[in-house]
């Protein structure tokens, strides 16, 4: 029998007619269809590996630095003693401590406990420093006490200083003031003899701490011993079995307070999220050391950072 000359025949030439391929056509297919699949699995498997790492890589680094106001308005119940932070040793130790930061991480954004609906004001202050212009608007401030503010407190000689040398464009307010009635735990506390032997020793405990970390050879010092996490907790500590308790009237004043304290904070740490750059990789959080003992606690429970303990980022 004569075969028919396909006009495919040239590109897929047929030596023998289909039904004696030595083959079906399925059982061809089929194997195919087998290997495919298993292919296709262990490509989707490697994949969901591959975004797995790679969102694990995609956390952002967070260095945050509890600091002690270096103006020292003495405006918290701890009562730090001065340390001149425009000596020519803290100066020295500014600019060791920024020139390590800035080498090492390179911080796309830098966070300050500044007020987070005056960012129109900062951003003309830190324009004016980045400039080498600040003393323009130093010159103009007469209030000694703001004076001091703008010239020694921390926003200013660390945050702005690593900023200008990480070539930022703009430093980030998220302060938010909310009313804490802490005149109002006082006289409560005063009231209550025992309560207040708890809380005079509580107090006294802190600010020695306070002191003797204020009391270390260097800045850098100063601040590790400050972001401890002992420090921390003791902080916290005092909110938590301390503040809470107080108020048995009903009215819950004490949990009241820390309920405040705690939004604050919570509200400080969304404006850090909401101001996120999506590029960003590093950044700072430069904040008291009260707000950095509630920080820790959000950071190292947000999936999005990776938290840097400052001894590592000081090494």
């Amino acid at each position: 029998m004569r075969i028919k000359k396909s006009p495919y025949s040239s590109v897929f030439p047929l030596k023998q007619p289909c039904h004696l391929l030595p083959l079906p056509p399925h059982k061809i297919i089929e194997p195919m269809l087998k290997s495919s699949f298993q292919k296709l699995f262990i490509a989707f498997a490697f994949s969901l590996c591959f975004l797995n790492a790679f969102s694990q890589n995609k956390k952002i680094n967070v260095i945050l630095i509890g600091t002690y106001h270096f103006n020292n308005p003495g405006n918290d119940a701890v009562k730090a003693k001065e340390r001149n932070i425009l000596s020519e040793e803290s100066q020295k130790d500014l600019e060791q401590i920024t020139n390590q930061l800035q080498k090492k991480y390179q911080p796309d954004q830098i966070f300050v406990e500044s007020n987070f609906n005056q960012k129109a004001k900062l951003d003309q202050q830190y324009q004016l420093y980045f400039n080498n212009e600040f003393a323009k608007f130093t010159d103009t401030v007469t209030k000694p006490r703001m004076k001091r503010f703008y010239i020694e407190g921390e926003t200013y000689q660390l945050a702005f200083r690593l900023a200008k040398k990480s070539g930022n464009k703009e430093v980030y307010p998220i302060d938010t003031l909310i009313e804490m009635r802490f005149d109002l735990l006082q006289k409560m506390v005063k009231a209550d003899p025992v309560a207040n032997k708890i809380f005079e020793e509580t107090l006294a405990s802190l600010t020695a701490r306070s002191n003797d970390c204020l009391s270390k050879k260097n800045l850098k010092e100063v601040l590790l011993c400050m972001n401890e996490e002992a420090d921390f907790n003791r902080n916290k500590g005092f909110y938590i079995s301390f503040a809470n308790a107080l108020g048995k009237d009903g009215k819950y004043f004490g949990a009241h307070l820390v309920a405040d304290w705690y939004k604050r904070n919570l509200i400080m740490y969304a404006n850090i999220q909401h101001q996120l750059k999506p590029s960003a990789k590093n950044v700072v959080v430069l904040v008291g050391g009260g707000h950095a003992a509630m920080f820790r606690e959000f950071f190292k429970n947000d999936e999005n950072f990776n938290l840097i303990e400052l001894k590592e980022a000081f090494k």
